[in-house]
């Protein structure tokens, strides 16, 4: 697996990468308007792969067309072929640009499956969708759940994503296997966290049992918990050099905002304060984003 990552090189380069291993086997690549070109179209075509996927108007449509693509109106086509090699707009709700090097142009009749109305639509269009159907509903199951956040890190965001991927194959190879019990993708992945916490639990239960009934010389020592730290007493009272009380504005919506200390409230019996010490508030806020960008 190679990751794009934008400093690999031009992402054709990247495309030809991925399609080594099939090269010269006559398989048929569908892939949306991010990869296609009519540069990378001919690259694959002599390679024995051929293409059919949408296309962007910057990646070799030719001016022409595109001009007259501007004047369909809907249910309307317009075409262009340089020997294998096909060009196609079709406008529709909106227009959309074909590349193909498996079709014709030839338009078919197909019936809505929510309105059942009869409407035209070329050939590639309707095997594209075909094809790419479980693609878009594979994305748009991982967007209903996302498991990425931000993060410096983008190794982390990778794993994530890549774990997110392999909980949603499991899943549907769940859901072929078991075509009458029927569940959510979210009480799935709900169900896979709980055994993997229930066997972790097993497992150290088990490593413990087995420590204890080992010799006394092979335990090893369990650490104890930090003890809670002694603040001292001339914190709050303005005296220190890195600490003073700072009072907070009032904001547009709130007279008199409040702000939670944990020293404060460990030394005074109220859940808010209208002063708060500076220097703790920055560790707070400190400690929230840190802990927001490395999630």
């Amino acid at each position: 697996m190679q990751i794009y990552d934008g400093k690999c090189g031009p992402l054709t380069e990247t495309v030809g990468f991925l399609l080594e291993p099939y090269e010269g086997k006559g398989y048929h690549l569908y892939q949306d308007s991010y990869y296609n070109s009519v540069h990378q179209t001919n690259e694959s075509l002599q390679k024995l792969i051929r293409v059919c996927g949408t296309i962007r108007v910057n990646r070799g449509l030719p001016k022409d067309m595109i001009e007259e693509a501007k004047k369909l109106k809907k249910g309307e086509v317009t075409f262009r072929r340089n020997q294998e090699v096909l060009l196609i707009s079709h406008q529709h709700k909106r227009l959309v640009n074909m590349i193909s090097t498996l079709h014709t142009a030839e338009v078919i009749e197909t019936t809505s499956r929510r309105t059942g109305v009869a409407k035209k639509k070329p050939k590639c269009i309707i095997d594209y969708n075909t094809h790419m159907h479980s693609v878009d509903t594979a994305d748009q199951y991982l967007a209903h759940y996302p498991f990425i956040r931000e993060t410096v890190k983008w190794p982390k965001k990778v794993f994530f994503y890549l774990l997110q991927c392999c909980l949603f194959n499991s899943y549907v190879t769940f859901s072929k296997n078991n075509p009458n019990y029927r569940k959510p993708f979210l009480d799935f992945m709900s169900d896979i966290t709980e055994n993997l916490i229930d066997t972790s639990d097993a497992v150290s239960s088990s490593s413990s049992s087995d420590e204890s009934k080992g010799s006394s010389r092979t335990r090893t020592p369990i650490p104890t918990k930090r003890a809670p730290k002694n603040y001292p007493p001339g914190r709050l009272d303005g005296k220190l050099r890195n600490n003073k009380l700072v009072h907070i504005p009032p904001r547009k919506y709130d007279k008199t905002p409040t702000r939670k200390s944990r020293v404060c409230v460990r030394k005074i019996p109220r859940k808010k304060l209208d002063f708060s010490v500076l220097s703790v508030v920055f560790l707070c806020i400190q400690k929230v984003t840190t802990h927001d960008i490395t999630r």
